[in-house]
């Protein structure tokens, strides 16, 4: 079955809905280049990670790491009412320097597999994560646009460090006597983490493909069907979404921050730049003070 992209989200680097309703039956199957957090607050249903199949109820706590293939199935009525986070991995980085106990933890969530991904929460987790999920809503209301992106992260810190404390320690996972981990998404996930440690360096696909011990067809191919852009295209992205970050650093130039993404020539990352967004580096700067 063919990885359908419901919502496309490429060019933002988060995305957040408070209690979407669905009055219509839903069914879709894709993968996305973020971390996904999905609560569900009404509604029944069924959910696929990779080859395991989870129950949908309410109270429901669903994490799918990056670039995990995932299904959903919901028949309504009765009503499906779900909170939802989506957030780039580039987000949080930025902000992790600072808090290296929590780094830690948050490193080792993402770097190996999943015990259990679906947590059926007690009445006090349901709760907690209702109101965290209220109050988010109700601060990116009210916050600037420029400012919306570090609530989103520190909202993701705060949810982690409850996530880590009270859902998913051996001994709470034991208990609950979840599924089996399911398997990472091979390559595209070792296609993801190889150019996440060299994006800000001149490669090739060749490079890729020998490092990884795959032909360059096989790996062009399989992540284009599967995550809907080609290799350059989401390298360019992961650059490009680093750049705007190093913007706000007003003492580096534009030709260093084309140099330190991997940008080989300032022109080009000129052009790229303003093709994603609209305006180029230097607008784009001026727009932030």
């Amino acid at each position: 079955m063919k990885i359908h992209n419901s919502i496309n989200w490429r060019d933002n680097l988060y995305l957040f809905n408070y209690r979407s309703v669905s009055e219509e039956s839903l069914e879709y199957f894709h993968a996305h280049d973020g971390l996904e957090i999905l609560y569900i607050h009404e509604g029944a249903g069924s959910y696929f990670i990779e080859n395991q199949k989870y129950t949908l109820q309410p109270g429901t706590l669903v994490l799918i790491k990056p670039f995990q293939v995932h299904k959903l199935k919901v028949i309504v009525p009765p009503t499906y009412i779900r909170s939802l986070l989506k957030i780039k991995a580039s987000v949080i980085e930025r902000f992790l320097t600072s808090l290296p106990q929590l780094a830690s933890a948050f490193n080792e969530l993402m770097a190996h597999p999943l015990p259990n991904q679906v947590f059926h929460l007690s009445p006090n987790e349901a709760c907690y994560f209702e109101n965290q999920f209220l109050q988010l809503h109700e601060l990116l209301a009210v916050t600037a646009s420029k400012l919306q992106k570090e609530v989103v992260t520190l909202f993701l810190f705060q949810f982690f460090t409850y996530f880590n404390s009270h859902i998913y320690s051996l001994e709470n996972n034991n208990k609950r006597n979840h599924a089996a981990a399911a398997r990472s998404t091979e390559p595209i996930g070792a296609i993801v983490t190889w150019i996440d440690r060299y994006y800000k360096l001149s490669f090739t696909i060749n490079d890729i493909a020998s490092e990884l011990h795959f032909s360059a067809s096989y790996l062009s191919k399989v992540f284009k069907d599967q995550m809907g852009v080609t290799i350059v295209e989401y390298t360019n992205e992961k650059r490009l979404e680093e750049a705007r970050t190093l913007l706000a650093l007003e003492f580096l130039t534009i030709e260093e921050i084309s140099r330190k993404t991997g940008f080989n020539y300032p022109s080009y990352f000129i052009a790229m730049f303003k093709k994603k967004y609209g305006v180029t580096p230097l607008r784009y700067r001026m727009s932030m003070e």
